[in-house]
């Protein structure tokens, strides 16, 4: 019987995780090729907080299916998930945690799950919206600290684009790898908590990415002196280009590109949010002026009135803050556009060095995010 003064029961929904378990398993053997290394460091019991690396959804239910001890996860409750997303996971069940705040609620309800010997799964680079490693967020090894529990790594391989081969009956190869478990995070005497928990999961973000072939990581290392333009072509009626005036210039026109050349980022406002912003995501379209001036001020609306933690959390508070600054600066520009019956063709470049490549990479085109796929 669950304890009442706990604020989530562990474990719960039995019947349902049950299910949903062998409803993984069997798609999974289905569809793909599955590979499992390390079993024996699967723990028999908890508290344990199991960590791992994440490119897309594939992590998730690898973990949920064939770990055997039942998990709950900590999912993202800053934005709507898409449709998919949302159903297993409510099937399923989550601890909502809200990033780029502090959601005692929800660690609170971690800290009791891990009091009552149970297994906490979270990934600690904390989204995709970045390619390669991230930075791993500290709230890990803060959970580490205050529950005593031990931490298991496993390191994910292939699931990059695997549903999508395996959707064309390839059978793409799926591999987990399973660390062994890691003490509990300890304070040293005389050491400032942040720095220490900081440091904490950037080390335990190294065992897991030990456990990852180096030919699967889609590291910083291969994308080498990122920066990003904006290129705006202007016409008038007569098709005559025309500079933009001194006053509507661009600030910020490196971390707007950038925000527009961040798929995942797009896709929150499109898919999750469902606001008509798809103009954004299609600029080589030359999409009216209208309907840009409409998706810019829907989305400046969302992060000035609803999340205005959604881009700092994610790139900082100085690059956050700069990417919507650069938002605003864009709906200027095309809002005198439109006052002026100007044509205007949008283009953000994203250049990088390809060491794979040994040259320069210049993209004008915009990635579609895929997070199943």
């Amino acid at each position: 019987m669950a304890n009442p003064s706990y604020s989530l029961p562990y474990p719960r929904k039995r019947i349902a995780r049950f299910c949903i378990r062998l409803i993984f398993r069997f798609l999974l053997s289905v569809l793909f090729r599955i590979e499992i290394s390390g079993k024996e460091n699967f723990p028999r019991k908890g508290p344990l907080l199991v960590v791992g690396n994440h490119t897309g959804a594939m992590e998730v239910i690898l973990l949920n299916g064939y770990f055997p001890l039942q998990i709950e996860m900590m999912s993202a409750a800053d934005t709507p998930v898409e449709k998919t997303t949302e159903i297993i996971s409510n099937l399923y069940g989550s601890i909502p945690l809200r990033r780029g705040s502090y959601d005692r609620a929800a660690l609170n309800k971690a800290l009791d799950v891990l009091k009552q010997d149970g297994v906490i799964g979270l990934f600690p680079e904390g989204g995709i919206w970045e390619e390669g490693k991230q930075k791993a967020l500290p709230g890990i090894s803060w959970l580490s600290y205050r529950s005593g529990a031990p931490l298991l790594p496993i390191g994910f391989n292939n699931t990059t684009g695997a549903l999508n081969a395996a959707l064309k009956f390839k059978r793409p190869l799926l591999s987990m790898k399973i660390g062994r478990v890691l003490p509990a995070a300890k304070l040293p005497q005389g050491m400032p908590k942040k720095t220490y928990f900081q440091e904490h999961a950037s080390q335990i973000m190294e065992a897991v990415y030990a456990l990852v072939p180096a030919e699967d990581i889609s590291s910083k290392t291969e994308i080498i002196d990122e920066w990003f333009e904006m290129e705006l072509n202007i016409k008038d009626k007569t098709d005559k280009t025309l500079e933009l005036p001194m006053e509507l210039q661009f600030q910020q026109a490196s971390p707007l590109a950038k925000f527009l050349h961040r798929p995942a980022i797009l896709d929150i406002f499109e898919t999750n949010l469902e606001l008509p912003v798809n103009s954004l995501q299609n600029l080589k379209e030359e999409p009216p002026v209208s309907e840009l001036i409409q998706a810019l001020q829907l989305v400046l609306h969302y992060l000035e009135e609803e999340n205005p933690y959604l881009l700092t959390y994610r790139f900082g508070i100085k690059g956050g803050l700069a990417m919507q600054q650069g938002l605003g600066e864009l709906l200027r520009i095309l809002e005198w556009c439109f006052r002026n019956d100007h044509k205007i063709t949008i283009t953000p470049v994203r250049h990088y060095y390809s060491p794979e490549e040994e040259r320069e990479i210049v993209e004008r085109d915009q990635d579609v995010y895929l997070p199943w796929m």
